[in-house]
């Protein structure tokens, strides 16, 4: 069989930043990905002649800062504003000067917009998390005011997780998990595919390989070590294992049996998946007014606790959150058609085809009259991807980018308690949203195995001696 020094499972942002850091270091390295596209949910697909990003909606500053410093990447990339609906006007990030007139024009006044601002430097001191364990509960410290509520409310429900139960860490200022940086998004120019797709070309360009339509059915095990890997194509012998399935497939499936402890296995079973989404791919008439430097907007819903306790029940809430990306107001140059992803959440298990096809048509309609007045009318098409249709034909799961685990679940080291198998993505750390995570989760577990080479050599050496 083939031998490598690594094996990479999974091509997507993770698993790409992985493969291209040890490749970048000269390690003999084999990427394996079940779809025929790299970079999972942050990719671009045409869907009815036109192309869309299938996920990955916020893609923040962090990334092509990364590529730029560890790989040497240009990307070209336009920072954007994100607008919530409150009222009948805007509130938007990144939060500058801007905000804070957006806020007053929604009726907040000056008096409780400072009392906001003389509180949040609590979110440097480690002693505000110790108290208020939840993003809503730190939330709610830091104001009475419900636009402000309402506002934090959306950008931090946007996880697929109630912000009740987020862990507040996601709002830490300094330490280890700090630089979220929620509020600086931008927009990869050309769609997220260019960001894959040039950590493709670095990992070729370095000696890497890349296995497209190849799917992973187990990790070998000899001596409590992963030691192949074996694919529907065959099998391949590795020094070392970094999968970018998540950690629930990677422990629970393809390491099944393996050499895990029962305290391991638990804590990994008890992670609970975050809400998948419905997805509607959209087109709408170019000449509607958009506003300028705004590249996505937020419609909010139900209450937060209220819309998430219907969403866990299995049923829809009366009105739904929804985030509506509109790239192309970003590149008006080049649009013959707006080009929009719109996003909601699906409820927990299964729905009747009837209730989902009643919910699309309210967002559809008065959704989108409460976003834009007008906008409904000037939808020239759209299709719609619930959970199990985007599977089957994206081969992922709709889930949103870097969702936290739950409240008193841990972020799990990349490194397992294999010495030579590896966990990047989701529920892994570092603690941060969206694309930001998965690369650095990437890094972070590359650089662990490197470590661990240089042990293993440093201990061959020694015993020479």
């Amino acid at each position: 069989m083939d031998h490598y020094q690594v094996i990479v499972i999974g091509a997507g942002i993770g698993g790409l930043s992985a493969a291209a850091y040890l490749t970048k270091a000269g390690i003999k390295t084999l990427v394996v990905e079940q779809t025929p596209f790299p970079g999972g949910r942050c990719y671009s697909r045409v869907i009815n002649g036109a192309e869309y990003d299938i996920g990955a909606l916020y893609v923040g500053d962090r990334a092509p800062e990364i590529l730029q410093t560890v790989f040497g990447i240009n990307c070209a990339f336009k920072s954007y504003r994100m607008g919530v609906k409150i009222g009948d006007s805007f509130v938007s990030v990144p939060f500058d000067r801007r905000t804070l007139r957006e806020l007053h024009g929604s009726g907040v006044t000056w008096g409780d917009i400072l009392c906001f601002l003389r509180r949040t430097p609590n979110l440097f001191r480690q002693s505000y998390f110790d108290r208020h364990r939840s993003v809503g509960e730190a939330l709610d410290s830091l104001t009475s005011n419900e636009v402000i509520r309402q506002m934090g409310y959306v950008l931090f429900g946007v996880s697929g997780i109630s912000p009740y139960s987020l862990p507040s860490s996601y709002l830490r200022m300094s330490g280890d998990t700090a630089g979220t940086r929620i509020g600086n998004p931008v927009h990869i120019l050309g769609g997220n595919k260019h960001l894959a797709d040039s950590l493709v070309t670095f990992i070729s360009a370095h000696g890497g390989h890349l296995s497209f339509r190849e799917k992973v059915k187990r990790i070998i095990f000899k001596d409590s070590r992963a030691y192949s890997v074996v694919t529907d194509k065959g099998q391949y012998r590795a020094d070392y294992v970094i999968s970018n399935a998540d950690i629930r497939t990677t422990i629970l499936q393809l390491s099944r049996p393996g050499p895990w402890d029962d305290p391991y296995l638990r804590e990994v079973n008890s992670l609970k998946r975050p809400l998948a989404l419905v997805c509607v791919f959209l087109t709408f008439e170019p000449s509607f007014d958009l506003p300028n430097e705004f590249g996505a907007f937020f419609m909010p819903g139900d209450s937060p606790g209220k819309e998430f306790q219907t969403l866990n029940a299995g049923q829809f809430p009366e009105r739904s959150t929804f985030c509506l990306q509109v790239p192309t107001n970003l590149e008006r140059r080049t649009v013959e058609n707006h080009r929009a992803t719109l996003q909601f959440y699906h409820p927990r298990g299964s729905v009747a085809p009837q209730a989902l096809k009643q919910q699309v048509h309210k967002v559809m309609t008065t959704g989108l009259e409460q976003l834009f007045p007008g906008l409904s009318g000037r939808v020239i098409s759209y299709t719609v991807y619930d959970p199990s249709r985007y599977e089957q034909e994206f081969g992922l799961k709709p889930f949103v980018f870097g969702a936290s685990p739950a409240l008193n679940q841990r972020r799990f080291s990349p490194q397992t308690s294999v010495p030579n198998l590896f966990c990047v993505g989701d529920s892994v750390l570092p603690e941060r949203p969206s694309v930001p995570q998965a690369m650095e989760s990437g890094i972070l577990g590359a650089q662990k195995a490197l470590k661990r080479m240089k042990m293993t050599r440093d201990r061959r050496a020694s015993c020479q001696e």
